[in-house]
């Protein structure tokens, strides 16, 4: 669904673009005689132009730029001048070259060697001034010169051509030659002159650049002997730290292990050394850490007799005996040197703890020591190979500017030069300019473009209505006809009639001359525009019909009322209610005053039969705006809007609205979906194109009908050729301008 939507948008929009440039085509062949005119003036002056400008030969020198030249000295002897290496810089240096040839000193350095600015003929002298001609300044006769030559290159070649104009054919051919020939001298001198220049560089750097190199070596030898590095090398030195740190390191490590064991024994020491404290409980004296203790092992024993012992009298004395008494005490004694012995082995742990921590410190001071003596070494091995390879640059740079010094010196003796000339410039036998079929062709196209540009800006710059091929093509709507432009001089008779030749008197009232002149040219317009409209819907016609305009004074009033008369005469029962509620006018066309209206009927006021008016047309009724309303589209928004129009299409033939324009209100907007159809009137000359468009589609896009379009205002005698249709031509004047 999507895709088919998609193809009918692009379709639409091929078909408005052919559409568009149909009418783009159809506005140019109207105005086909401006194209014509502005390109034959444009070609009659391009003729004349080229046939009174001098004649000019031209005569070119072909010069090659050679960037390998011959080398007598072998290739690895290079010239300073030269540099072309790679192809952007190849390419840089012909663009230079050829800015070069064109350059104001080469103009001047032919000038003088010519004499150029003595020579009248050159300065472009007319004749009959050339008697008191003197010589011109060198710098305007090179301005000349530089003027009529140019420089091109040859492609994918080393070639450039050295071309100039001249009214005469010998001189070209000489100051082409010239040029060359002062080029390739200077492009030598000037090649000679920086290779001495670079030779005298050279020399100077050379003097410096042994200076440095001198400096060098002495800094070197001196951070030599200061680091103590003429016998002992960076290497073996790095090798005896790197031992060192590892002998040290692996001390560390076994130190570090010894004191986590002995920690340990401490830490198991000082548990039992305080469950003997708190609790009298010598039997923690038991603990691993203890049993290796050989005075702790005999006081363990002792200590065991002597629990046996007291067993063993327990049962035949009693707790308070002597004997019982005296064991006990030997006991208590046992078990205090006991706590005594597990304090001294304590204390000795801890000596020893505190001894292994104090080596470990030192040892690591040790390590650390040897790792900034090894990170030492390093910096002064790094500022050491510094020295060195200042030393080696040094060296090396000097080498090669000796050796470049004496290459320069060499090629200075030699005067090789990369520029020839391949051809020279031979006698013109023809001028280059003017050539005339090509001047008169480009000039007659020039011209049709520009009469073709001109009639663009012409259609352009009218965007207002022009004619029936505007509504059709512009605004893609139906045309229900033209009402002619209706002009009179009061006081005077005019014929304007339509089949047959009558006089008629001035008409006071031009809203209603399709009643008073039936025979008008405006009135027969009127029949057109009511014969379109009816046979536009013939099994469904038009009961309801609204007519409205873009903007005010467009004439949608005097359409209106003429519709309605010209329905009328056709024998419908028609009426004419003017629903323009903010500025009404019908009342004014047929000369009543609007007391009681369609407001009044809104408003449940009056009735129909109240409100409606007869008129001096047969068949024609008046339904008049009555009291201007505060709320007009809220009114014609309503219900009993709806029904009033109900009760109009059972009770007449057709019912024709005067609405107001779309472009200052919106009301018609409101009327026009609840009507069978709607007219929109434009003014030629005045409604502009885009806002006719832009009402069209806002009516279309609220569900109005469209029956047409009607062209208003239209001069049948100037624009007779467009609306041959009509006969005749209707004048007449009016103090009141249509609105």
């Amino acid at each position: 669904m999507a895709e088919e939507q998609t193809a009918v948008v692009q379709d639409d929009q091929q078909g408005a673009g052919v559409q568009a440039m149909l009418m783009l085509g159809r506005g140019l062949w109207r105005l086909r005689y401006l194209i014509i005119l502005v390109a034959a003036i444009t070609t009659a002056v391009v003729a004349l132009w080229t046939l009174r400008q001098p004649k000019i030969f031209a005569a070119s020198t072909t010069i090659e730029f050679d960037p390998t030249p011959p080398r007598p000295l072998g290739d690895r002897i290079e010239e300073v001048s030269s540099g072309l290496e790679s192809y952007w810089t190849t390419r840089e240096y012909y663009s230079t070259q050829f800015q070069v040839l064109q350059s104001q000193r080469i103009s001047e350095a032919v000038v003088r060697q010519l004499g150029l600015q003595h020579d009248a003929d050159f300065m472009g002298v007319p004749k009959e001034q050339r008697q008191g001609f003197r010589s011109v300044p060198v710098l305007r006769a090179a301005g000349v010169l530089r003027g009529r030559m140019r420089v091109e290159s040859v492609k994918d070649s080393r070639i450039a051509l050295i071309a100039v104009e001249d009214t005469s054919p010998r001189r070209a051919q000489l100051l082409a030659n010239t040029i060359a020939a002062i080029y390739i001298r200077q492009n030598l001198d000037q090649r000679m002159s920086t290779t001495v220049s670079a030779l005298e560089w050279l020399g100077q750097q050379l003097d410096t650049l042994r200076r440095q190199l001198d400096t060098s070596e002495r800094a070197l030898y001196s951070y030599r002997q200061q680091n103590n590095l003429l016998s002992t090398s960076f290497e073996q030195s790095r090798d005896h730290i790197g031992t060192k740190i590892t002998a040290l390191s692996n001390a560390v490590t076994e130190v570090q292990t010894r004191r986590i064991a002995v920690n340990a024994r401490v830490l198991e020491l000082r548990r039992a050394a305080r469950s003997i404290e708190a609790n009298g409980d010598v039997m923690a004296a038991l603990a691993p850490e203890l049993l290796s203790s050989p005075a702790l092992s005999t006081l363990r024993g002792q200590l065991e007799g002597l629990d046996r012992e007291k067993a063993g009298l327990a049962p035949r004395y009693g707790a308070g005996a002597q004997q019982m008494q005296l064991i006990q005490g030997r006991i208590d004694e046992v078990k205090l040197a006991i706590r005594r012995e597990v304090r001294n082995v304590l204390e000795s742990a801890e000596a020893e703890l505190r001894t292994l921590r104090r080596n470990e410190g030192d040892l690591r001071s040790a390590v650390a020591s040897a790792q900034r003596e090894g990170l030492e070494l390093s910096l002064r091995e790094i500022e050491y190979g510094q020295l060195v390879r200042e030393r080696e640059n040094n060296s090396k740079i000097y080498g090669i500017v000796l050796e470049r010094s004496k290459q320069t010196d060499l090629s200075r003796l030699m005067r090789v030069n990369n520029v020839r000339v391949l051809d020279e410039a031979l006698l013109p036998g023809a001028p280059v300019r003017p050539n005339i079929t090509t001047n008169i062709g480009v000039g007659s196209l020039a011209g049709l473009v520009l009469g073709i540009v001109l009639a663009y800006i012409v259609l352009q710059a009218d965007r207002t209505m022009r004619n029936e091929t505007d509504v059709r093509d512009e605004l893609s709507a139906t045309s229900l006809g033209v009402l002619p432009k209706i002009t009179n001089r009061l006081g005077t008779r005019y014929a304007a009639s339509y089949g047959k030749n009558e006089a008629e008197e001035p008409i006071k009232n031009m809203d209603l001359v399709v009643h008073s002149h039936p025979n008008s040219a405006a009135a027969e317009a009127c029949r057109v525009i009511r014969t379109n409209l009816l046979f536009m819907a013939p099994d469904k016609p038009f009961e309801l019909i609204m007519v409205t305009s873009c903007d005010p004074r467009d004439g949608k009033t005097l359409v209106a009322s003429s519709l309605a008369i010209s329905l009328a005469q056709s024998g419908k029962k028609v009426l004419l209610v003017d629903t323009d509620l903010r500025r009404p006018r019908v009342h004014k066309a047929f000369g009543v005053k609007s007391i009681v209206g369609i407001t009044n009927v809104l408003v449940n006021e009056a009735t129909i039969e109240e409100a409606t008016l007869d008129t001096d047309v047969p068949n024609l009724e008046l339904m008049l705006c009555g009291p201007i309303p505060p709320n007009p589209s809220e009114l014609l928004h309503s219900k009993r809007f709806e029904d009033l129009l109900a009760q109009l299409r059972e009770k007449y033939d057709r019912v024709v609205f005067d609405t107001p324009p779309v472009g200052a209100v919106t009301d018609a907007l409101v009327i026009g979906p609840q009507v069978d159809g709607a007219i929109l009137v434009t003014r030629v000359r005045k409604t502009v194109r885009a806002k006719a468009r832009h009402v069209l589609t806002q009516l279309q896009a609220l569900g109005t009908r469209m029956a047409g379009v009607v062209l208003n205002d239209v001069d049948l005698q100037k624009d007779g050729r467009e609306y041959y249709s009509y006969a005749g031509t209707y004048e007449y004047k009016s103090r009141r301008e249509p609105t």
